[in-house]
């Protein structure tokens, strides 16, 4: 009886696993997911995918439990030498889309990208929301610390199949299902659906509007930190007619340590037609630190071994700076700020140094924790070329006081 007892052992699964299993136009791809390591990635992608986790349509604004990714190209392909990718997962078909929210990153030192990785796509530090990639017979170090990685393709048959989704080039390959399997305790007892993710809803509240005027959301109960509210609206209610309201959108960022910011009202447009229809969404997301605004603060981003200080005025349309370099005198010069975005884990800005060079910085700053006086976290930084465009320059930590 021990013998049996002993066969069976070793016959069992030598180690817990989740897999995530891909049917594709291609063939099938076994995925092996690093819930252990990554977990709100790997939750976020199993929630998604079994329409348990709401997330907003990108393209009407609704709220949605439709699985995702089922149906989805991969819309993006690179088959270079030492450098192929293959990325989905956007709901749009572009780079532009995603579900409505966004998630830290989780780095791991014994995850890097190695041959046949699924990771995370974004658009800067904390930008993360449905958009994935495989990587293919390639190592690119490069990624490495810049994106989440949460999954990696071990079967040699299921490598083939990924080195034909490259080779199909953009749009040419579709994901038909995505199931999954676990073996072992770990796995089998891992909660997706406990891994302190974004949810998105509809606001509660009243819509008051004076004709040619203001169409204007009263919320019930208010939204604080962290909230991000969206509107999309149509005329019609046609295929095609929903429109997102830039100006609509606000966040609902971290204050200074006195103040616990909150929203009442919002926007949504000047109700000169006659008649709106209006999709609302209010995305909370736990643990945000990222500001809504740069006004009369400071910004640092450590560049090599010096510093630059980015004090903004209070329109925060630029200021003074100071770059302190770790051998010499420091030196001044002014700057002026374009196009500040902020999310719930992060933001951007376009600096334009006067004086100096590189003239044009586009900086991108993932926010990870505050104290009283400041936010802390690190920032990815580029250049502008003019015959390239935005080239990479520099990354490492930063800081923004509060």
């Amino acid at each position: 009886m021990k013998f049996v007892a002993l066969l069976i052992a070793l016959a069992g699964p030598l180690q817990a696993e989740l897999l995530a299993h891909f049917q594709t136009t291609q063939g099938n791809v076994n995925v092996v997911l690093h819930y252990d390591k990554t977990p709100q990635a790997v939750a976020n992608f199993i929630t998604l995918v079994q329409g348990t986790r709401s997330h907003v349509n990108p393209v009407t604004g609704t709220i949605t439990n439709t699985p995702y990714y089922i149906g989805e190209k991969f819309f993006r392909v690179l088959d270079q030498p030492g450098f192929k990718i293959a990325q989905t997962g956007s709901g749009t078909g572009t780079n532009s889309g995603g579900p409505g929210y966004t998630f830290r990153d989780e780095f791991n030192p014994t995850l890097t990208h190695v041959p046949y990785v699924l990771s995370m796509a974004n658009s800067g530090p904390h930008t993360n929301g449905s958009q994935i990639f495989f990587t293919g017979n390639a190592t690119i170090p490069g990624l490495d610390n810049v994106h989440t990685i949460f999954g990696l393709v071990t079967e040699p048959a299921s490598q083939v199949v990924i080195d034909a989704i490259h080779a199909a080039g953009d749009n040419g390959t579709t994901i038909t299902g995505i199931t999954f399997s676990r073996t072992g305790a770990a796995a089998i007892a891992f909660n997706e659906h406990a891994q302190n993710l974004p949810t998105v809803s509809r606001p509660d509240g009243y819509l008051a509007v004076t004709p040619g005027v203001s169409a204007i959301w009263h919320l019930s109960p208010l939204v604080s930190t962290g909230a991000i509210l969206r509107a999309f609206r149509s005329t019609t209610l046609a295929s095609g007619s929903w429109s997102e309201l830039g100006s609509a959108r606000q966040h609902v960022g971290i204050g200074s340590a006195q103040l616990f910011p909150a929203v009442l009202t919002a926007t949504l447009d000047d109700a000169a037609a006659p008649s709106a229809f209006y999709n609302l969404t209010v995305a909370r997301h736990p643990n945000s630190v990222a500001p809504s605004a740069l006004s009369n603060r400071t910004v640092i981003i450590a560049i090599g071994s010096g510093l630059i200080y980015y004090t903004q005025n209070s329109t925060a349309t630029g200021g003074n700076a100071t770059y302190v370099p770790s051998v010499g005198a420091p030196f001044n010069f002014i700057f002026n700020t374009y196009g500040f975005q902020s999310a719930a884990h992060d933001i951007s800005f376009i600096a334009q140094n006067v004086g100096i060079t590189p003239d044009t910085l586009l900086i991108k700053i993932g926010c990870d924790a505050a104290t009283n006086t400041q936010i802390d976290g690190r920032h990815s930084t580029q250049y502008y070329n003019n015959l390239y465009g935005w080239q990479p320059w520099s990354s490492g930590p930063a800081a923004i006081s509060r």
